[in-house]
């Protein structure tokens, strides 16, 4: 009878699940965002067949940029997406990807009257951008500091349209070309694309503290995606969408 009941806890062991992996991600379509209750998106769907490859169940946490870049560089079981892999993160994070691919623009109201052809043409301009965010670390990277930081982007576009005497006025915001739409909501048609930034890989990336093997399972579950196909046939549906 004890060894009947010590192979059974031995099975279930084998069998049961690996603890949940605590995904964490932010309102940024049509990357990652939530519609309908749920979180959506051409990252998220990437991300979400990872897990059921690698057999990893996942748990998906959304909250402002700034609060989850600083959580997801703590506990055994903290990964955050989408993000962009730069010098300065390079040892933050365990890495796997490219799981997606971004734009980065910068709008100003319709009514801009600068122009901007290089970087260098936005330093004497008060851009809005997110804490913590690649494209303002990318921009400081670029000599380019006059940035007015905050927690969530949606509160960027209103910022366009304050009195320029206001301390919270921006002339420009740098932004996801392809969530700018969502973001901006009914805002976006009083603004005009006046600078396409770069092209930009998004990534997963895990705490240094979540082991090396499930790590590693991503990997492997990514590198399946890419031979069969269904990494680019998600981001072909993305495109279409968006």
């Amino acid at each position: 009878m004890r060894l009947r009941i010590l192979f059974s806890l031995v099975v279930a062991a084998i069998v049961a699940p690996a603890q949940a992996l605590n995904l964490i991600t932010e309102e940024n379509p049509p990357l990652n965002y939530t519609e309908g209750g749920r979180v959506t998106g051409y990252a998220t769907e990437v991300v979400t067949e990872m897990g059921k490859r690698a057999r990893i169940p996942l748990k998906f946490l959304v909250m402002p940029w700034a609060k989850g870049y600083v959580a997801a560089q703590a506990g055994r079981d903290n990964c955050i997406y989408a993000i962009a892999r730069l010098e300065n993160r390079e040892n933050l994070f365990q890495w796997v990807g490219p799981i997606a691919f971004n734009r980065w623009g910068v709008y100003g109201r319709a009514d801009f009257a600068g122009t901007v052809r290089s970087l260098d043409d936005l330093k004497p301009h008060r851009i809005g951008a997110v804490t913590f965010d690649a494209k303002a670390d990318y921009l400081k990277a670029m000599s380019v500091v006059n940035l007015l930081l905050v927690e969530d982007d949606r509160e960027n576009p209103p910022r366009l349209f304050l009195p320029k005497t206001d301390p919270n006025y921006i002339d420009l915001w740098v932004t996801s070309l392809f969530g700018a739409k969502q973001t901006a909501g009914a805002r976006l048609k009083d603004l005009k694309l006046v600078y396409t930034v770069r092209d930009v890989p998004s990534f997963l990336a895990c705490s240094p503290y979540v082991p090396r093997d499930v790590v590693g399972k991503f990997a492997g579950a990514l590198a399946s995606m890419n031979k069969d196909g269904s990494l680019q046939r998600i981001a072909d549906r993305y495109d279409r969408k968006f």
